[in-house]
C-alpha cells in the first residue's frame, strides 16, 4: 500500500456566479492535476468560503491556474466563528510552518476581506493590530510584499439581515489568484461577430474546466455555431 501523503488545509474564496457549476469545476480540476477532492466541510451551497484538503501548493497553484469559478487561494492557518477561536486556532498552528514567511528578511502586508459587509478603515487596522502575537519578524511592505496574509470575515449570504459579527473568520497565507480576468478579456461584447447563440465567455472557459482539456488536446464542437467555445 502506497504511503498516504498529508494534506494541507487551504481555503477557496469562490464567485458568486454560475454556482452549480463551481464544485464540479473545481473537482475536475483537481483531477486534472493529480489531486482529489477532499474536504471536511459538510456542504458548499452558495457559501463563497470553501475549506480544501489538497496535497501539495503546487497543486493549488495549478488549480488556480485555470479555474474562472474561484477568484483566491489561501493556505489556511486559522479558523473560528469568533475572534477568540481564530486566535486559538492561530496559535495551535504549527510554527515551524509560518517560519518560512515571517523571518527578518522578508516583507509582508496583512490585507481585511469581507464578504456581505463593510469594514471602516478604524474597524480593519484594529483587527490587524489584533494579530501581534504572531511571530513576525519582517518589515511591512504595503506595495511589493513577498509575502501577503489575509484575515476573511463571512457576514451571510443575506444583504437586508447583516449580523453585527461574523458567522466565520479565517487566516491565510495568500497563494494565488484564479482567472477571472479572462472572462472579460474574451467577453462576447468585444468579439468582432456575435451570434444569437453566441455563449458567454464565462461558461466557456467552465466547459472547457469540466472536460479536464489540457494544452494540444484535440476538441470535437458538433455545434460550432459561432465558435465561442472553440
Amino acid at each position: 500500500m502506497a504511503p498516504s501523503c498529508t494534506l494541507n488545509r487551504y481555503l477557496l474564496l469562490m464567485a458568486q456566479e454560475h454556482l452549480e457549476f463551481r464544485l464540479p469545476e473545481i473537482k475536475s480540476l483537481l483531477s486534472l492535476f493529480g489531486g482529489q477532492f477532499a474536504s471536511s466541510q459538510e456542504t458548499y451551497g452558495k457559501s463563497p468560503f470553501w475549506i480544501l484538503n489538497i496535497p501539495s501548493e503546487d497543486i493549488a497553484r495549478n488549480l488556480m491556474k485555470r479555474t474562472v469559478c474561484a477568484k483566491s487561494i489561501f493556505e489556511l492557518w486559522g479558523h473560528g466563528q469568533s475572534p477568540e477561536e481564530l486566535y486559538s486556532s492561530l496559535k495551535n498552528y504549527p510554527v515551524e510552518k509560518m517560519v518560512p514567511f515571517l523571518h527578518s528578511d522578508s516583507t509582508y502586508k496583512i490585507k481585511i476581506h469581507t464578504f456581505n459587509k463593510t469594514l471602516t478603515q478604524e474597524e480593519k487596522i484594529k483587527r490587524i493590530d489584533a494579530l501581534e502575537f504572531l511571530p513576525f519578524e519582517g518589515k511591512v511592505n504595503l506595495k511589493k510584499p513577498q509575502h501577503v496574509f489575509s484575515v476573511l470575515e463571512d457576514y451571510g449570504l443575506d444583504p437586508n439581515r447583516i449580523p453585527d459579527n461574523p458567522h466565520n473568520i479565517y487566516f491565510g497565507r495568500w497563494i494565488a489568484d484564479g482567472q477571472r480576468e479572462l472572462i472579460e478579456s474574451y467577453s462576447v461584447k468585444k468579439r468582432h461577430f456575435i451570434g444569437n447563440t453566441s455563449m458567454d465567455a464565462g461558461l466557456s472557459f467552465i466547459m472547457a474546466n469540466h472536460g479536464k482539456v489540457k494544452e494540444n488536446d484535440i476538441v470535437f464542437d458538433p455545434f460550432v455555431g459561432t465558435a465561442v467555445y472553440l
